[in-house]
């Protein structure tokens, strides 16, 4: 074989080669972005360090109040923070003063999507009597009012699950959590519009308190938790259109691989956990956009710490017959902590977490730590959020599909490499 015949055979080679590794080069580029994530360390929180504080955004600013520090374990101050200047307000000792008890274990929710929308709601715990709480109060973020609602027609509770449930619902949903005659599995929802409570089916699984929680358009999702058996794992979505409870797969969160399919996915872990912090979000203000869950950080099957911060977004449409799929993000700084707080500033892709108990060096922490998740949500803008009526099943299939597509672009890019190359070789020879 002459040097010209053997050289043109190396470029021919190379040529099927690149055609076969470009394509793949941008698969792995989607999941190349969880590198570009970082936490970045923001102010420290003047009150002091604490557990279980009640956090909340509207567009601009992040609102902290009451929670459990060291010299109180039962607090009613109330903090905003200006997330541009980066700066803490105190504004316990003002008109805006939060009018409830004190307590920790409380928990207060505010849309993450609706841009347009600046009421946060904030209730529940348990008080400096050891009285568990069943009050609801509405914030106004804009004027800093504070009006009573009315009050939970069920039993008081300490660390229940609580969702703003967006869309067509439009309602406030509570459950779970413990009394003093132990854990809850009842829910229920509160209509903002008639400022009135209804009870709906309970949980599937056992009852529970320190659940994991977060909406995503009309569906409430609940589970994990602490129950009389230990720390779960189970996971429930509450389908509106149906008003049943669908039982989604137990906590199992994947690496990111491939888009969206982690069925070739690396599986990094499947600890039951407990006593973290949660948000969904959608990254913008978009209604069309697909909103996803998140869990950061907590306790994990031994109710102790976790090795890392772990952070774990939870797409509703990505699995498959109809299930969501976990994929794990950057862990925050250090080990994970019981009980912080977190707040998505509304339409952003900024979130900010805070705080908790860390059990190694036994001590409550009062830093504050930001993540910005514009690259997760730029891989996932070739997707559209499903209107309420179509179902969980018929997204995923769509997912299985494109995942299909792609393979096969795949498959065809490396016969046509090949033919090229053939053709050429006998066309030369």
């Amino acid at each position: 074989m002459s040097e010209l015949d053997y050289f043109r055979r190396i470029v021919l080679i190379g040529f099927a080669a690149l055609c076969w590794i470009i394509p793949n080069v941008a698969v792995a580029q989607q999941a190349d972005f969880t590198n570009t994530m970082t936490w970045e360390a923001k102010a420290s929180f003047p009150g002091g360090g604490r557990h279980h504080p009640i956090t909340f955004a509207n567009a601009t600013h992040g609102f902290l109040l009451t929670g459990s520090t060291a010299a109180n374990s039962y607090m009613s101050d109330f903090w905003i923070y200006d997330a541009d200047a980066d700066t803490w307000t105190d504004l316990s000792n003002t008109p805006a003063a939060f009018p409830g008890d004190a307590r920790t274990y409380g928990y207060g929710v505010a849309s993450t999507t609706n841009c347009s929308n600046s009421k946060a709601y904030v209730g529940f715990g348990a008080n400096a009597f050891g009285v568990r709480l069943s009050d609801l109060w509405e914030l106004d973020m804009n004027t800093l009012i504070w009006r009573r609602l009315a009050d939970l027609p069920g039993p008081g509770r300490r660390h229940p699950a609580m969702n703003y449930v967006e869309g067509s619902v439009n309602e406030i949903h509570v459950g779970l959590g413990d009394g003093t005659a132990g854990n809850f599995n009842d829910w229920w929802a509160y209509d903002i519009a008639t400022d009135s409570w209804r009870q709906l089916p309970e949980l599937p699984g056992v009852p529970r308190h320190h659940p994991f929680y977060f909406s995503i358009g009309p569906q409430s999702y609940a589970g994990l938790g602490h129950s009389s058996r230990g720390i779960e794992r189970d996971w429930y979505r509450w389908e509106a259109s149906t008003s049943t409870w669908v039982s989604e797969n137990d906590f199992s969160s994947f690496a990111f691989k491939d888009e969206n399919d982690a069925s070739n996915s690396m599986l990094i872990t499947t600890e039951a956990r407990v006593a973290g912090t949660q948000f969904s979000s959608s990254g913008s203000c978009d209604s069309d956009a697909i909103v996803y869950g998140f869990v950061l950080s907590g306790d994990g099957d031994d109710h102790s710490t976790m090795a890392t911060g772990e952070f774990h977004v939870f797409d509703p449409y990505g699995g498959v017959n109809g299930m969501g799929v976990w994929h794990e993000l950057p862990p925050h700084p250090g080990v994970s902590r019981w009980a912080p707080g977190s707040f998505v500033l509304q339409g952003s892709t900024k979130v900010f977490f805070f705080g908790g108990y860390e059990h190694t060096q036994q001590i409550l922490l009062d830093d504050l730590w930001m993540m910005d998740l514009a690259p997760f949500f730029d891989s996932s803008t070739n997707q559209t959020a499903p209107t309420d009526n179509v179902s969980n099943s018929s997204q995923a299939d769509d997912v299985m599909a494109d995942e299909a597509v792609m393979s096969a672009r795949l498959a065809w890019t490396f016969v046509l490499a090949l033919a090229t190359a053939v053709f050429f070789e006998y066309s030369y020879s």
